[in-house]
């Protein structure tokens, strides 16, 4: 698929015309591109850290997320869950599945906590089943791991295809992508990509109007400055 995978490498610069990456070793090397995408991930919300800073003992990891006690609660607070993308469990990737099945835990959880049936010191820990990771790749095309079973190309496009459509809340979505899909497979055309040269030119205006306020604003400083002192 010309896709080439690069460890140990920390990308430390990026401007118009490509990256800078840093090897192991600390030596540096140069990528020349015109085409960037990030995809490293975001910070957790600044509410896991207002929930550390609120809660003795309890820490964050580098993303913001909390690390939470084996039934998904903060320490010290039995009836406090987190999940989803606030919540950092080793070993539970931060994907969909992960997600769900934090959230089903947590709801079976508080469902006897309501009927009087939980005991938080004999809770159960929660446990991640890993159903396995898919990706599509290209119209055709994707990639599948289940288990020790890897496999690509066509059925595995179709797997994911139909997993999507299962795992979508409602009939209503599950409609709409299905029409979505359909415009999609009709023609060859991305309506999603038709503003991508739209925005390397309107960053680009946008750069050089920046430096145009600023020049004009420095000039603009500088002959009130020049009156301040012809009036001194």
């Amino acid at each position: 698929m010309d896709v080439e995978v690069q460890l140990n490498a920390m990308v430390t610069a990026v401007d118009y015309k490509g990256i800078t990456i840093k090897e192991k070793d600390g030596g540096e090397r140069r990528i020349e591109c015109a085409c960037k995408v990030w995809a490293a991930g975001v910070a957790a919300s600044p509410l896991g850290k207002m929930i550390a800073e609120g809660s003795d003992g309890t820490e964050i990891d580098r993303a913001g997320r909390v690390i939470v006690e084996p039934d998904l609660t903060v320490k010290g607070h039995p009836n406090v869950f987190v999940v989803g993308d606030l919540m950092f469990v080793p070993g539970v990737p931060g994907v969909a599945q992960g997600a769900i099945q934090g959230a089903r835990y947590a709801t079976t959880v508080i469902k006897h906590m309501v009927k009087g049936n939980d005991d938080p010191a004999n809770r159960k820990p929660f446990h991640y089943f890993n159903k396995g990771s898919m990706a599509t790749i290209s119209r055709h095309s994707a990639v599948a791991q289940v288990g020790k079973l890897e496999f690509a190309g066509y059925f595995a496009w179709l797997a994911w295809l139909v997993l999507h459509l299962v795992y979508l809340v409602g009939y209503r979505n599950r409609i709409a992508a299905l029409f979505a899909w359909g415009i999609s497979f009709m023609g060859r055309a991305r309506g999603q990509m038709a503003i991508t040269s739209q925005m390397i030119y309107a960053r680009l205006v946008m750069t050089l109007m920046e430096q145009q306020a600023q020049g004009a604003l420095a000039a603009a400083e500088r002959a009130e400055h020049a009156e301040q002192e012809a009036a001194g």
